[in-house]
């Protein structure tokens, strides 16, 4: 609508709303087996919902997934926003991934005995601002290499984590995207069910997704898209240079 995409998570039942009972819907696109790609930069231009109860994400897994399981994949989160430990003027950005040194052949496997994951990492940074990040469409980036991963939003960086190819093999494969409005939750509620106080809709607009590669692998020069139209991918070639 209006040139957006447009993800809604909504409840036509509220305030009374279940927990996986079909009573709430809500939007996701994902790319698995039609884009996937390595390294570059990644950005989405969007403005994120940010009523009670919501979890809005733009976020990629390895393109590897579901045959190979979660975290054994890798997850970067390029946006994370979310109510139950955190607020609307507030991004997140985390990796996950599986560092098999730590817990011998059964590592990343859930233990029931422990309630743990033995080899599960995740490294997460945020940062807040003085107004609602759903006032407005914001750039959420990643910048992706051999090296590390640089997260920003609307071009501040704010994360930085290097890639130890030892332990985090998983970043250096293809990934896939994925947009999506979840409610409740882990992060949208503390797993906890309903309560009558969540604000529906939740609507999330997705103005663009590019994804830029080196064009040369050596000058920092990155294009979208092969630059022959027409492009089957919908992409459009775009140049610019890493200062």
């Amino acid at each position: 609508e209006n040139g957006n995409l447009v993800l809604t998570a909504d409840c036509p039942t509220a305030p009374t709303c279940g927990v996986r009972d079909d009573t709430i819907t809500s939007g996701k696109v994902s790319s698995p087996g039609k884009f996937s790609f390595r390294y570059g930069k990644v950005e989405a231009r969007i403005k994120p919902p940010v009523g009670n109860g919501a979890w809005p994400a733009f976020w990629m897994l390895g393109a590897n997934f579901p045959d190979v399981g979660w975290p054994f994949t890798g997850e970067i989160d390029v946006m994370e926003m979310h109510n139950a430990f955190s607020d609307e003027f507030t991004t997140h950005f985390t990796m996950h991934w599986c560092d098999e040194s730590v817990a011998g052949s059964e590592t990343c496997i859930f233990d029931p005995g422990t309630n743990t994951i033995p080899g599960w990492i995740y490294i997460t940074k945020f940062l807040s601002f003085a107004d609602s990040l759903g006032d407005d469409y914001h750039i959420f980036s990643a910048e992706w290499d051999a090296n590390g991963v640089t997260g920003k939003i609307d071009g501040i960086p704010y994360y930085y984590l290097a890639i130890d190819p030892a332990t985090m093999d998983e970043f250096l494969k293809e990934f896939f995207m994925i947009l999506n409005v979840a409610m409740g939750g882990t992060l949208g509620s503390d797993q906890q069910p309903p309560d009558g106080n969540e604000t529906w809709p939740q609507t999330m607009l997705v103005d663009y997704v590019r994804v830029y590669q080196d064009v040369n692998n050596s000058d920092s020069t990155f294009t979208i898209g092969p630059g022959t139209l027409p492009d089957p991918l919908g992409v459009y070639s775009e140049t610019y240079t890493n200062p």
